[in-house]
């Protein structure tokens, strides 16, 4: 009879467990959370194959631990990703909730055989990167939810071409959360071509193409005067632009530009057709033949609800309401 009452008493035990009667620990709480990091840059003239090679994601948390993760050798064309569009590096990986510094994503250098390289027309040549690296921002990870970024790559700001090498500088890049980015696209007066290749006939490049760029400042840039050219040391009272980006034409002869990854925020815009003459690291406005023809006003970029709001903006005239879905161009 006792051990028959034991019977009973181990089985109703087993009963209330299951009903969840017992006190059995909660779940834990997840301590994870994701991240995603992409890459796009803008469009350059002169250069048709920008190939990266990138080897390894790397960064550092709070307590010196060095997370990296292999890339298995990454190759893309980058001028495949322009404006808008972006190359996928990692996606939704696992990471301990946390701040993380130092990231950055480890290349292969190249020599034009092997390696990260630029085609121009005239060849293969290899291209080499400030540090061996593209630097990421410092970024947090919550428990339970996911970050994602992009860093974009300013090729006419980050490249030069050296002693019959490449170099790609940290200058031209900044990375963003894309939960508080925009893209811009730009319509452009075509008047505005027209005038300024006139106004510079001067100057013109062999074989006549001018180079029409739009320059990206700061909101405190209120006046032409003070747009500085993409020289790393501008002159006094003038501001170097936060990023440039070349004016396209569409199929039907439109004139635009895009400019993608953008922070929200406030900035001014202006348009030179002697992007020919201005190198990314010479001051070319004191020691050369650059100026820029034409402020083309304030623009405020919104990220929209969850990141990623276009935002048009119409230079002069503008031109129709065409620019190019911010994709392509001739």
């Amino acid at each position: 009879m006792k051990a028959y009452k034991t019977a009973i008493l181990f089985s109703t035990s087993l009963l209330i467990a299951a009903c969840g009667g017992g006190s059995a620990d909660p779940a834990p709480e997840p301590s994870n959370g994701q991240f995603s990091l992409a890459v796009s840059d803008s469009p350059m003239f002169g250069v048709s194959h920008v190939g990266m090679v990138m080897s390894e994601l790397v960064m550092t948390d709070s307590s010196g631990e060095v997370h990296r993760y292999d890339l298995g050798g990454m190759t893309f064309n980058l001028l495949d990703y322009q404006g808008a569009n972006s190359h996928m590096v990692v996606s939704d990986i696992e990471l301990p909730e946390g701040h993380y510094q130092d990231v950055h994503l480890n290349i292969v250098e190249g020599d034009g055989n092997q390696g990260c390289y630029v085609e121009n027309g005239q060849g293969r040549h290899g291209l080499r990167i400030a540090d061996g690296h593209l630097p990421v921002e410092d970024f947090e990870i919550v428990a339970g939810q996911h970050h994602s970024m992009t860093l974009e790559i300013d090729l006419y700001r980050g490249l030069s071409y050296e002693q019959g090498e490449y170099q790609l500088h940290h200058e031209g890049m900044w990375s963003v959360d894309n939960r508080y980015m925009g893209h811009l696209l730009g319509e452009v007066d075509a008047q505005w071509i027209a005038d300024c290749e006139v106004a510079h006939a001067d100057e013109a490049p062999i074989g006549g193409l001018f180079s029409h760029l739009a320059y990206l400042y700061p909101d405190n840039v209120t006046r032409l005067e003070h747009m500085a050219d993409m020289g790393t040391n501008p002159p006094d009272n003038m501001t170097a632009p936060l990023a440039v980006t070349r004016m396209m034409q569409d199929s039907d002869g439109n004139w635009f530009f895009s400019m993608g990854y953008l922070p929200e925020g406030d900035y001014r815009l202006g348009y030179s057709c002697l992007g020919h003459v201005d190198d990314p690291i010479s001051d070319n406005v004191t020691s050369g033949d650059f100026q820029m023809f034409k402020d083309a006003g304030s623009i405020t970029v919104e990220s929209g609800h969850a990141g990623g709001q276009e935002n048009v903006h119409v230079c002069g005239d503008g031109n129709g309401g065409h620019h190019g879905g911010g994709h392509g161009g001739t």
